[in-house]
């Protein structure tokens, strides 16, 4: 089982997961560096996060989630002595079937959420702004650098700090809480906080971990919450983007004012019970993990040598 699979491993030692995290950071920081060079480069003002307004820029700011995900891949693999996948999923294989299937039901949710409220006025401010050469520069890049971005923040969240959770406290809800709370405040720095306020983005962040983590847990696996996410993010990067967005692109639509309130976190809450019900049809998993019912420990797994990362 996915949370059981904490116990493999290395993982009595909390310093180790300390130890991880801070790694993790600092060489996503350092993976940051070459985005701030060229935000210098082109404006004279250095910063280590910038709104990537180019391919390149949009290339440099994503690529530092590829450094920060081989270091967590690292951290897992010689600090805890265990294969990467058993953070990711309670299966032997990672089920790439199970990402696509979430990608194609909450892009589907989402595209058919946003038509709803564009046609009842909602999104009355949308303004189509196709340019074949620059669409299709944003459009490689996305698709080449976006999954190592969605990888990190499941592999991280959903996986490897849920198991460091579970594995300290024991009860499946606690994990789920705390990640969604870290998760949300994560976000914490995005200008989406800035223009729409705390208490009105903020919601929407924890929102969104808590129906990624309780997939997470339900299907015994990042699977799902991996494909939902990638959708998610895929469509913001594509489809509609606004002044205010963290990942501001050539997309196919500009919101030219936007506005969040508490109607949107009731809209994520919809699509997310709506995604839920669809996988559930599919996978049948509602009624696996109790929530509240103690995590069995299963004895305390040997360190695993395998570290291949397979997927089906």
């Amino acid at each position: 089982m996915f949370l059981e699979k904490a116990f493999r491993g290395e993982n009595n030692r909390w310093y180790i997961y300390l130890l991880t995290v801070l790694l993790v950071f600092t060489f996503m920081s350092l993976g940051s560096l070459p985005a701030a060079l060229y935000s210098g480069w082109r404006t004279g003002n250095v910063a280590i996060e910038i709104r990537p307004d180019s391919a390149v820029g949009l290339a440099l700011v994503l690529g530092s989630f590829i450094v920060a995900l081989a270091t967590l891949f690292m951290g897992v693999k010689y600090l805890h002595g265990k294969r990467f996948v058993d953070t990711c999923s309670g299966r032997d294989r990672f089920d790439i079937k199970r990402c696509l299937f979430a990608m194609a039901a909450w892009g589907g949710v989402s595209v058919l959420a946003m038509a709803i409220q564009y046609a009842v006025g909602f999104h009355a401010s949308l303004r189509f702004q196709f340019e074949l050469l620059p669409f299709l520069s944003t459009g490689v890049v996305v698709l080449l650098f976006l999954p190592f971005q969605v990888a990190w923040e499941e592999c991280m969240f959903r996986g490897y700090l849920m198991q460091g959770f579970a594995a300290l406290f024991k009860y499946r809800w606690i994990p789920l809480v705390l990640t969604s709370l870290i998760f949300g405040l994560m976000h914490g720095s995005n200008p989406e906080i800035e223009q729409f306020g705390f208490w009105t983005a903020m919601p929407q962040y924890v929102l969104m971990g808590v129906i990624l983590g309780y997939v997470a847990i339900k299907d015994d696996g990042i699977e799902l919450a991996l494909g939902l996410h990638f959708a998610n993010n895929l469509l913001a990067a594509l489809l509609v983007t606004h002044e205010s967005s963290a990942l501001q692109t050539r997309a196919l639509f500009v919101d030219t004012h936007p506005t969040s309130s508490h109607w949107d976190t009731l809209v994520i809450l919809t699509c997310g019970i709506f995604f839920i019900w669809l996988c559930n049809k599919k996978y049948h998993f509602i009624s696996n993990n109790n929530l509240c019912k103690k995590i069995p420990r299963q004895g305390n797994y040997p360190p695993d040598s395998s570290t291949n990362f397979r997927i089906i």
